[in-house]
């Protein structure tokens, strides 16, 4: 019988649906209403596939090899496959790895592989993973990824790193997370550039004294645009790992556009069993980063900031950098005292002629009950007035700054219930924030597991 209600065209319907993007049960109520609904509900549904443990991974193979399947369908952009959230794979574990089970994956009905299944595919995460040879296979899975995720994954050799790299062919952004090699003194006998020239983004984050070797492995990187390191703490950074950073560096040449530095935690605590803030940090310079836009250095203390500013003045290029972000850089709770008069004179050198913003922050931590609304004080309350003062006192201290209308200030406003807080705020604060993406990445890791799980085993019984 031919239906006498209108029907909506369907480019229509398909916006209705990606309104759904993120109401998995709405998604799944689409899915049911008709065909040709299917195929937009799906493409959101399953946009991100993760695979926490073997039992994930067992049920997701099983799944593709069933012959009543649609999964190829599916359009699956985000793969995550994580064997062990606390430690990965033991290193000496004989069994097939759950890496190496989805690389080698084979349909027993008509031979496809992960790369059919995956063959949409935009960004790969790893966590916790060991294995003693990137496998051939993984020229054929992931040739379609652009970013690249690994944390806690341990290579036998700076080779196996490097081979399954260069598999990555469309690969244009890197992410590092503890990373390291376990035979880092063998010999290589692979070309170092393994990037395109697409490839421009590379986050380095967890780094300890051994990171230098995986670091060296990935240099000469001749396109990179946009580097970013993070550390724990100074103590962290050894002479040989500041070394390989400045050697990537200098890899990049003019390429480099954006350089963000982020130390954790530089608090007392720290302080005396960590390397002098300067030394750690005078072997990164931009000496031959002629194209140099953007530099953000988000560390809790300011002791470095001088001497790294005048090695900053000693460029022989034309000025290009428009942008340089010091989160910290007004003091907090005793911290080292800033010399706002010798930092102002920097910045009207040559080499800042460019600059067009000049950002930092300024915190204020509540003692006392006030009035918030929607996780900001009122206008009126004594919270604001002390910010507006404390704005107009950084004013004053960077006054050529402020005259430009370059400086910009991110207020940032803490409750605090007792001096307790306040002591350990600078701390928590830098912790809070520093790892704000990362905290965003595991609750999506971990968010819905068993809805995706429900999804896969129903999947494996439609037709």
């Amino acid at each position: 019988m031919t239906s006498t209600h209108p029907e909506l065209d369907l480019d229509i319907v398909n916006l209705v649906i990606d309104e759904l993007h993120d109401s998995r049960p709405g998604l799944k109520t689409c899915a049911l209403v008709c065909r040709s609904w299917v195929s937009q509900s799906r493409f959101h549904l399953f946009s991100t596939i993760r695979l926490n443990n073997r039992y994930d991974v067992s049920s997701f193979i099983a799944l593709c090899a069933s012959p009543y399947s649609t999964i190829l369908s599916a359009r699956t952009s985000n793969l995550a496959i994580s064997t062990n959230r606390l430690g990965g794979v033991k290193y000496k574990d004989k069994s097939p790895g759950v890496f190496d089970q989805v690389l080698t994956w084979r349909s027993p009905h008509d031979g496809k592989s992960i790369a059919d299944v995956f063959r949409h595919l935009k960004t790969l995460s790893l966590d916790g993973m060991g294995w003693r040879s990137a496998k051939s296979m993984s020229q054929l899975a992931f040739q379609t990824v652009t970013e690249l995720r690994m944390r806690n994954v341990v290579f036998e050799t700076g080779d196996d790193f490097l081979e399954f790299l260069s598999s990555l062919i469309c690969l244009e952004k890197l992410c590092l997370i503890n990373v390291s090699l376990r035979a880092p003194g063998q010999a290589s006998t692979m070309q170092s550039n393994v990037f395109s020239s697409r490839f421009h983004t590379i986050d380095l984050k967890n780094l300890s004294p051994r990171s230098g070797h995986v670091i060296r492995a990935i240099t000469p990187c001749h396109s990179l645009k946009n580097l970013s390191v993070h550390v724990h703490n100074f103590r962290e950074i050894s002479a040989d790992c500041s070394m390989a950073i400045w050697e990537l560096l200098v890899s990049a040449g003019p390429s480099l556009e954006s350089f963000a530095f982020c130390v954790q935690a530089v608090g007392r605590k720290f302080k005396e069993d960590a390397l002098d803030l300067d030394a750690s940090l005078q072997h990164i310079d931009f000496t031959e980063n002629s194209n140099l836009r953007k530099i953000t250095l988000d560390v809790s203390d300011s002791a470095y900031l001088v001497p790294f500013l005048e090695r900053l003045t000693k460029s022989r290029y034309p000025p290009s950098l428009e942008k340089l972000h010091i989160p910290w850089l007004v003091p907090e709770m005793g911290s080292t005292r800033v010399d706002y008069k010798r930092i102002n004179e920097l910045l009207q050198h040559p080499y800042f002629s460019a600059l067009n913003e000049f950002r930092c922050s300024l915190y204020v931590v509540s003692e006392r009950s006030e009035t918030w609304y929607d996780g900001q004080p009122i206008e009126g309350s004594l919270l604001r007035k002390v910010m507006e003062s404390k704005i107009e006192e950084l004013k004053a201290a960077m006054s050529k700054l402020a005259d430009k209308g370059i400086l910009q200030v991110d207020k940032y406003f803490w409750q605090s219930r007792d001096v307790v807080h306040r002591r350990l705020w600078v701390m928590a604060f830098a912790f809070r924030r520093s790892f704000r993406k990362d905290k965003s990445d595991e609750d999506q890791d971990t968010e819905n597991d068993d809805e995706n799980r429900d999804d896969r085993e129903r999947e494996g019984g439609k037709d």
